[in-house]
């Protein structure tokens, strides 16, 4: 067993390979890939505990059986890690091809919106992957309902798609702030960032700062376009997908909820203001 260093980075088997060789976690150019160049130059697999705790279900029932379960090639069973606005916050162990609307709102896993609230938006694979308002997370662009599959969720591509990601799913209600949320996804990256990519490491900071401005009063019109400028020149530029995960919700937050950013820029004291007087109550 070895310990790693806490890094977000270090969940890019590159440098997860680089952390257990006692290096900084820096991700590696590929190829070569780890199944050729790996640990200590040697032939390496990585795999991810879900995936390891699914083996012994497919051993003990075979192949076959679990390839039965889900829809399309989105086979098996997948963990899901829902949090934010939800009753029933938590990790659900899920087959493959229920609805994102039985996911939400059954008892069996999320319970609904909590405080009687109404839907705005969802995170549905971790922070890295964009962000769909109520109607495209529902409902796919051809107007069929949603399913926690693979495919589903892209459909449409990012334009009115997300992805299935990690599984961590982020419920947002109708009173939460996508400029606020969005910031603090950008704070995140920026920090977890490695630095070894001139992209990323500079361009995730001037987001989060552009971000930060927006926010708390300070911006302009032209800085919403600027922020779609810097994700592009982010996105497809870096060694690993740390860039992209740090471009893609904001690329779709302002695609999906460009009126909310402007209307931060033209009434700062609707929402800013609000969040800057209760943290500088809590700092005293």
């Amino acid at each position: 067993m070895q310990p790693g260093g806490g890094a977000y980075i270090c969940g890019e088997e590159t440098a997860l390979l680089e952390s257990l060789e006692g290096k900084r976690g820096n991700p590696r150019n590929k190829p070569p890939f780890p199944a050729v160049w790996g640990l200590y130059g040697c032939p390496t697999v990585v795999n991810n505990v879900e995936t390891i705790a699914d083996i012994p279900w497919i051993v003990n029932h075979g192949g076959d059986a679990y390839a039965a379960i889900g829809v399309g090639k989105s086979t098996g069973t997948k963990l899901i890690s829902a949090c934010g606005n939800i009753n029933k916050p938590g990790v659900y162990e899920i087959e493959l091809g229920i609805t994102v609307e039985d996911f939400i709102y059954s008892d069996e896993y999320c319970g609904g919106i909590a405080n009687g609230r109404e839907l705005k938006a969802v995170v549905a694979g971790g922070s890295s992957v964009p962000i769909l308002p109520k109607n495209l997370i529902l409902t796919t662009a051809n107007n069929e309902k949603r399913l926690m599959t693979y495919e589903s969720l892209s459909d449409g591509g990012f334009a009115t798609g997300t992805m299935l990601g990690s599984g961590g799913f982020i419920v947002f209600d109708d009173q939460q702030c996508i400029v606020r949320n969005l910031w603090n996804f950008s704070r995140f990256y920026h920090h977890e960032s490695c630095g070894q990519c001139s992209p990323c490491r500079e361009g995730t900071g001037w987001m989060e700062k552009v971000l930060h401005r927006i926010e708390y009063g300070h911006g302009k019109m032209e800085d919403i376009d600027l922020l779609v400028s810097i994700a592009k020149n982010i996105e497809g530029k870096t060694i690993c997908p740390l860039g992209e995960a740090a471009a893609w919700p904001v690329a779709s937050a302002i695609r999906h909820f460009r009126a909310e950013f402007e209307a931060h820029v033209k009434n700062p004291d609707s929402c800013c203001k609000k969040h800057l007087h209760r943290e500088l109550v809590h700092s005293h």
